[in-house]
């Protein structure tokens, strides 16, 4: 039997909706990326209030707040840009998405295509959906994905369609920009409407491709060409039998000479793909290097740990999580409050790493470690009193990681679920962070919003 979901008194919520406007205000002189995660996160609050119009110009507002990206540090702005465009998306349709692409660089139309062609397909607006995929960029931010379901929804009827879609995603595969395993599943599923003449001299290239995946492999052996052989070798037989036979007999002298040719990175073209400038790209080489602090040639200590061991960090942020969540539930607020601090005494032991001024973390103030543990912290020390929580977030030394962590505070007491990221510290000298499954740890008897978790 489920438990009772416990009420909260009208009066928080009216003084977390208090504190929700107030952050908004003073979001205004913040910088970038806090000032966008607080205008996305007042945002999402009014769409729980269904106040769509606000909603829309708010979250607007918020992409625009991150723009121009910078392009001298960590590309980590994206991490924020990606939920304000799936938070229009879900909540508001299309046509905000569509109204910001003019403003948007590569990486985020990228994702807008993406986005565009998935809800277009879902909502079985064929030409939409295969007019947004001929707006889309011709190379690796191709939405290779959303095309094969399109390729699936379509009626049964439209060839055509099918054709094209197959002919772009072909032009971007033979201009280099993207492997032949985007064309593996087309073939593999629609082959009968393809181009017989096409289709017969991309099956040795995709076949070959598997071959040098499983010799050059990066982590573990893949079984690439074990995989596709049943696949495709029964098309490439019915559509050429010469020349299906043709590469049978010639498998091993194949393997031979992709073995003889080296690996695939050896020949690429050195055009940044989709992973790398949505992820973490590495400041210029010109970027100074990393200089110890004058007195600092013994390596430093942080939240007890040496800075070079995540591992340790983790286990401690864990640790304490784990003894303040179990003492809530015995509500033994002495030590429930002595597990706050002793969380509290990491996030600032992390800060000083996050904000070092010779060496800073570059990832958006939003991911610091210290600023997901302080918020972590606060949410939990909010179960022993609202007051409480706020005493200790007054404590934080960087008025921005304040800001962010009462506006989560106000959202947890407007009955939200507070989303925790993994926290990443990347600098000159660090390139690290450690994942903390922070979920696990809030108590879900105490909190109305965690009794909906899987």
């Amino acid at each position: 039997m489920a438990q009772p979901r416990p009420q909260r008194p009208i009066a928080l919520d009216d003084r977390a909706w208090q504190m929700m406007v107030q952050a908004l205000e003073e979001a205004k002189s913040a910088s970038p990326p806090v000032r966008a995660q607080v205008e996305l996160e007042f945002a999402k609050q009014l769409d729980q209030d269904n106040k769509k119009d606000e909603e829309a110009a708010l979250l607007k507002d918020a992409y625009l707040a991150t723009l121009p990206r910078a392009a001298d540090s960590y590309n980590t702005i994206v991490w924020i840009q990606s939920d304000i465009l799936r938070t229009m998306m879900k909540n508001l349709g299309p046509e905000p998405l569509e109204n910001l692409l003019p403003q948007m660089d590569e990486a985020m139309r990228g994702l807008t295509f993406d986005l565009l062609v998935t809800r277009y397909t879902a909502d079985q607006h064929w030409d939409r959906a295969l007019d947004a995929l001929r707006r889309a960029p011709r190379n690796n931010w191709f939405p290779f994905g959303p095309a094969l379901a399109l390729m699936k929804a379509l009626p049964a009827q439209d060839v055509p369609a099918r054709r094209e879609i197959f002919a772009v995603t072909c032009s971007i595969y033979q201009n280099g920009d993207t492997s032949a395993g985007a064309l593996e599943p087309m073939i593999e599923q629609f082959w009968r409407d393809l181009p017989r003449e096409q289709v017969i001299a991309l099956i040795p290239a995709i076949l070959r491709e598997a071959i040098r995946g499983d010799i050059y492999f990066i982590m573990r052996p893949s079984n690439f060409y074990q995989r596709l052989k049943p696949k495709l070798l029964p098309i490439f037989r019915e559509l050429d039998t010469a020349r299906a036979e043709q590469w049978e007999r010639e498998e091993q002298q194949t393997f031979d000479e992709v073995r003889k040719a080296g690996p695939a990175w050896a020949h690429a073209k050195t055009a940044s793909t989709p992973q790398a400038a949505a992820g973490i790209a590495k400041p210029p080489a010109s970027a100074p290097p990393y200089k110890k602090p004058p007195g600092s040639d013994k390596p430093r200590v942080v939240a007890g740990c040496l800075e070079n061991e995540p591992w340790c960090q983790q286990n401690r942020v864990e640790h304490a999580l784990q003894a303040t969540m179990e003492h809530l539930k015995t509500n033994e607020t002495d030590l429930a409050k002595a597990g706050v601090s002793r969380g509290y005494w990491i996030a600032r032991s992390q800060w000083r790493l996050d904000s070092d001024p010779v060496d800073p973390n570059q990832v958006i103030k939003t991911h610091w470690p210290s600023t997901v543990n302080w918020e972590a912290f606060s949410v939990m020390a909010s179960r022993i009193s609202p007051e409480y929580a706020l005493e200790r977030v007054r404590e934080i030394p960087d008025a921005e990681i304040r800001l962010l962590t009462r506006t989560m505070l106000a959202r947890a007491w407007l009955d939200h679920r507070p989303i925790f990221p993994c926290p990443s510290l990347h600098s000159n000298y660090h390139d690290e962070g450690a994942c903390i499954a922070y979920q696990a740890y809030m108590p879900r008897e105490l909190f109305s919003w965690a009794n909906n978790w899987d």
